[in-house]
């Protein structure tokens, strides 16, 4: 069983966080005592568990990721996820209207800050790709 739910989470992962041109997938730094069985976890049951069940598209996930990172003042996160939600098709008009609307359930000051993440991810995006 775990052996699947991990496969089915590398697929998901596959598809929120390609590789980039340099064949590099982002990733989080751990700390190597732990990094091998983090990810396992981690791939397994955010990605292979809960990403990956039916009940809703994976761009909606994207977005109440989004919503959540950025109310919970979460940046290395919010920008991650914002790169996913990009890769799965959501716009940056959505992205930015989803933070807007965390203003009013998480405070002014998160949707500020993930505001700027989100300035940070797609300002990165335009100089890699021109």
């Amino acid at each position: 069983m775990t052996d699947e739910r991990f496969l089915q989470g590398l697929k998901t992962a596959g598809e929120l966080f390609p590789p980039r041109e340099d064949g590099e997938s982002p990733r989080f730094s751990y700390p190597p005592e732990i990094a091998d069985d983090w990810n396992a976890l981690s791939i397994s049951t955010v990605m292979g568990d809960v990403w990956s069940r039916p009940g809703l598209p994976k761009t909606q996930r994207a977005m109440l990721t989004i919503a959540a990172m950025t109310v919970l003042d979460k940046p290395e996160q919010l920008k991650a996820y914002i790169t996913a939600a990009l890769n799965l098709g959501v716009t940056r008009h959505e992205v930015c209207e989803v933070i807007m609307q965390m203003a009013v359930y998480g405070g002014f000051p998160a949707a500020i800050q993930g505001l700027g993440a989100a300035n940070e991810v797609f300002e990165s995006r335009d100089s890699s790709e021109g």
